[in-house]
């Protein structure tokens, strides 16, 4: 494979990067908001799990 060729998949690369840190970081977002002392374990185990569902939805996990 020549360099010509990798140049479009590095930059696809980048860009799917740079997505996955933004929803990342607002997962981070998310969870932080969460008062655990508000929760049972199960139920802040069961609130990160939908929250992380939603913010990564359609990202072929």
């Amino acid at each position: 494979m020549e360099i010509s060729e990798l140049d479009p998949k590095l930059k696809d690369t980048q860009k799917k990067l740079i997505k996955y840190q933004e929803k990342t970081q607002m997962f981070k977002d998310y969870v932080k908001g969460l008062y655990i002392d508000v929760y049972t374990q199960d139920e802040f185990n069961s609130r990160v799990d939908a929250i992380f569902n939603e913010t990564f939805k359609g990202d072929g996990r």
